[in-house]
């Protein structure tokens, strides 16, 4: 079950792992015009070492907007220095994708934080 993007909207939290991974977790809402789906968001799954399995900056896979006006809703994964243009499914579904898409827990939901 997902969270609502009401509970989604102004979260933030990142987790470090024993193994030396960290989620960093960052969603707001928006009425910046270069964030036309209305949501300013990454999902962020790295290693706090980079390596010859992470891009340059840690990441192992990251879903970002970062540049959405231009460049529209990103998926970088490693060693994949060129991320993947995705369709936007709404801010709920992505960030459920995201879950399912790293080998770590889900947080708990946003309002128990």
């Amino acid at each position: 079950m997902g969270s609502d993007a009401d509970e989604l909207d102004g979260y933030e939290r990142a987790n470090v792992y024993e193994d030396g991974t960290v989620v960093r977790i960052s969603v707001r809402r928006t009425s910046d015009a270069a964030y036309p789906s209305g949501w300013r968001y990454t999902f962020h799954y790295g290693s706090l070492s980079p390596s010859e399995e992470t891009l340059e900056d840690g990441t192992i896979c990251r879903y970002d907007n970062a540049h959405e006006d231009t460049k529209r809703h990103e998926f970088h994964v490693a060693l994949d220095p060129d991320p993947e243009i995705i369709d936007f499914p709404g801010i709920e579904a992505l960030y459920d994708r995201f879950w399912n898409t790293i080998p770590k827990p889900k947080f708990g939901p946003p309002t128990e934080d």
